[in-house]
Parts: structure tokens; sequence; C-alpha cells
């Protein structure tokens, strides 16, 4: 996977948050995938996957930059580390700038194509912010 194959994804990424669509979110993502957000259950496939992108959205998540950092091939897996910038317009809150790191890890598919299978990220703010 090229760098700017990752820096597709990270458009693709910010573009799913941008336009609140979750399904466009879910598709990065392997079959398998496995996505481990913060102060959640990790979540497996792409159904689960949908809903919580889903459930993201509906917290206010309303802008998402991602900045790939480094990129590492090791045969059919590209390890990504980078940061990120979360715009949160909360219902009935002040809006807030989320910033921390993630590691990503894509894998390529029978396709042809690349996928994510596995996605942690947590924030670099205080716990409470």
């Amino acid at each position: 996977m090229t760098v700017a194959e990752v820096n597709a994804v990270a458009r693709a990424f910010h573009d799913g948050v941008a336009n609140q669509d979750p399904e466009a979110l879910a598709r990065l993502y392997a079959p398998e995938g496995r996505f481990l957000p913060p102060n959640m259950e990790p979540c497996v496939g792409r159904g689960a996957i949908h809903a919580a992108m889903q459930q993201l959205l509906d917290m206010g998540a309303r802008s998402l930059d991602i900045e790939p950092i480094e990129v590492r091939e090791a045969g059919d897996l590209t390890i990504e580390y980078g940061r990120y910038t979360l715009g949160m317009e909360p219902e009935g809150a002040d809006a807030m700038t989320d910033l921390g790191k993630y590691i990503v890890v894509h894998e390529a598919q029978e396709d042809g194509s690349s996928k994510i299978v596995l996605d942690i990220f947590n924030s670099n703010l205080p716990a409470g912010m």
C-alpha cells in the first residue's frame, strides 16, 4: 500500500464524517475488521463498525482530520501510525476538539484492494475533557 493510498483512506475518513455517512466509513474496513474505540467494547465486523460509527456521529462528531506520520509495510499488511483532530458538536453542549493518535493496520484483500483490519485510537487530552 503506497503512502498515497494511505492518504486516500485518511481523506475517505474525513469525507465520511463530514458527510455523516457511517456506511462509507464501515466500507473502509475488511469484513472481519476490528474497530477499537476508547471507552467502548471492541467492534468486530462491518455491521458492528457501522453501528459504532453511527453512535460516534450521533454523539456529535462533525469533522475528522487524519495525519499519517509513519507507514510501514510487512508482507500483505501496512501499519500506519498517525495523529487526528476530531471536531465534536454534542447536542446541548459546547463544541470541542479532540486531539489524539492512532494505529491502523491495513491488509491486502483477494480483490487487490486494501482494507482496515485493526483500528485503535485514543485522545491526548486528559480524561474528562
